[in-house]
């Protein structure tokens, strides 16, 4: 069966999209902490353009790490990309601590992919994993995380394995 030309699809009264930022920060004494914005992408609105709207960061803006690290369904249906933003704009403003980032959450059953307890901490813990490999395989990224030394020395010490990677116990 052929696809569907893409314009057939979003005719379609699709449930939601939300684009969310995980806005990092990083102290070396505390470690990682964050703050989660989240919205409903607008039609003709891109991901991209509505992760960097809600960090308040302008298009022209490279100081920033911008980068797309999962996505997962609500239970309406919907569809949650999550980005993650470094250095958090508003550093100031109160965040949430990410005591354990070597922590991931995975399913237990092959066939349904979906973490059972999946938590916002998770979350957080997946995009600073994600933002390790890039510092290690995306050159523009290493280059932004370079002037962030004690970040890259906390992004190295965690497992250098891929997810799939990790023995369970």
């Amino acid at each position: 069966m052929p696809l569907a030309p893409l314009e057939a699809l979003e005719a379609l009264d699709a449930p939601p999209v939300a684009v969310e930022v995980v806005l990092l920060r990083h102290d070396p004494a505390e470690g990682f902490t964050y703050r989660q914005l989240a919205t409903t992408l607008r039609r003709g609105m891109r991901p991209d353009q509505a992760a960097r709207s809600l960090a308040l960061l302008g298009e022209g803006d490279d100081t920033h790490v911008v980068h797309s690290t999962s996505w997962r369904t609500t239970r309406q249906g919907g569809i949650t990309l999550t980005y993650l933003v470094h250095p958090d704009p508003a550093p100031g403003r109160p965040g949430i601590p990410l005591p354990e980032p070597h922590v991931i959450a995975y399913a237990s059953r092959p066939g349904h992919p979906t973490p059972q307890g999946l938590e916002m901490g998770h979350v957080v813990a997946h995009a600073v994993r994600h933002l390790a490999f890039l510092e290690g395989s995306d050159p523009a990224i290493a280059a932004h995380l370079a002037t962030h030394p004690e970040l890259v020395r906390s992004l190295r010490s965690l497992p250098a394995t891929t997810a799939g990677e990790i023995p369970y116990a």
